[in-house]
C-alpha cells in the first residue's frame, strides 16, 4: 500500500514539474519582445536584443516606480540604447495602452535621439517621430518647447528643413518685436537652424552668444567649427577646435600637426556623447 501511495506521489511531482515547466517555458515566450512586429524594418536601425531583453525585465520584474523606470530610461537613452527603449515602448503602447501613456517622454525622447546620433536615421522612425512631435506642437502651438522639438527634428532629420527653419525663425523674430532674450535651448536651436539654411554668419552670432552663457560646454565651439568648415575657413575651425577641448593644445603640441585629423575625429565621438 505504502508503495503504491510513494508511486502516485512521484507521478504527481514528475507531472507537476513537467507543468511548471511548460508554464515557464510559455511565460517566457509571453515576456520575450516581439521584435518581428516591434522594431522597425529598416537596416539604419540597429540593436541588441540581449540588452533589449535585458532592459525588458528590468522594467517588468522590479518593483520600480514609474518615476523610477522614467530614470532608467532616460539613463539609457544617454548611453546609446535608444533603440532599445524604443522597441520596448512600441510593444508596451500596443499591449498597455494606458501604462505606456506614463513613459510617452521618453519615447519621443528616444526617437529623438535615434535621429541626431545618426547621419541616415530609419525613415519610418523619422516619420513617426515628426508625426508625434507635429501632434504635439498643434495642441499646444503657444509652448516654445514643443515648437522647437517638432522643427529641430524637421531639420535634422531633413524631413522638411524649411517648414523646421520658418517655424524657429517666425519665434525668434516675434520675440525680437516683444522685446524678448531667447534662452539657451532656442538660441543653439536657431544656430542649427540658420547653418541649415546656408546663413553661416547668423549661426556663428548665435553659437558665440551661446559660449558666453555658456563658457564650460565645449559641444559649442565643436559646432562652431562646424560652421566655419563649411565657410571654408581653416584658420576660424581650428581656433574654434582649440577652444573645444582644454587639451587640445597640449595634444597638438605632444604628437605634432599631423595629428590634428586624428584629433577632430576624437571631437567628433566626444560630440556624440554629449548630444
Amino acid at each position: 500500500m505504502k508503495k503504491g501511495i510513494i508511486g502516485l506521489f512521484s507521478i504527481i511531482v514528475i507531472m507537476s514539474g513537467c507543468s511548471t515547466y511548460g508554464m515557464n517555458r510559455y511565460l517566457e515566450q509571453e515576456q520575450t519582445i516581439n521584435t518581428d512586429k516591434y522594431a522597425y524594418d529598416n537596416e539604419n536601425f540597429v540593436y541588441d536584443r540581449e540588452t533589449l531583453q535585458e532592459l525588458a525585465e528590468r522594467f517588468r520584474l522590479e518593483d520600480l516606480s514609474d518615476s523610477n523606470i522614467n530614470s532608467i530610461m532616460e539613463e539609457e537613452i544617454e548611453n546609446g540604447n535608444y533603440n532599445e527603449i524604443i522597441i520596448y515602448l512600441r510593444e508596451l503602447q500596443d499591449e498597455e495602452e494606458e501604462e505606456a501613456a506614463a513613459f510617452s517622454d521618453r519615447y519621443i525622447e528616444a526617437l529623438q535621439a535615434h535621429i541626431e546620433q545618426n547621419d541616415d536615421p530609419a525613415a519610418p522612425l523619422v516619420e513617426d517621430a515628426v508625426a508625434l512631435l507635429q501632434q504635439r506642437y498643434e495642441l499646444n502651438p503657444e509652448s516654445e518647447e514643443n515648437l522647437i522639438s517638432y522643427a529641430t527634428v524637421l531639420i535634422e532629420s531633413e524631413y522638411d528643413v524649411e517648414q523646421g527653419t520658418e517655424l524657429l525663425f517666425n519665434l525668434e523674430e516675434e520675440m525680437q518685436e516683444n522685446n524678448e532674450q531667447p534662452g539657451r535651448d532656442l538660441l543653439l536651436a536657431l544656430a542649427k537652424a540658420y547653418f541649415a539654411a546656408g546663413n553661416y554668419e547668423q549661426s556663428l552670432e548665435h553659437y558665440q552668444t551661446l559660449t558666453a552663457l555658456d563658457a564650460e560646454d565645449p559641444t559649442h565651439y565643436y559646432r562652431m567649427s562646424e560652421v566655419y568648415a563649411a565657410m571654408d575657413d581653416q584658420q576660424g575651425e581650428r581656433e574654434a577646435l582649440t577652444q573645444a577641448f582644454e587639451p587640445t593644445s597640449e595634444f597638438l603640441d605632444n604628437y605634432g600637426d599631423e595629428s590634428y585629423h586624428l584629433y577632430k575625429d576624437y571631437l567628433d565621438s566626444s560630440i556624440e556623447d554629449e548630444s
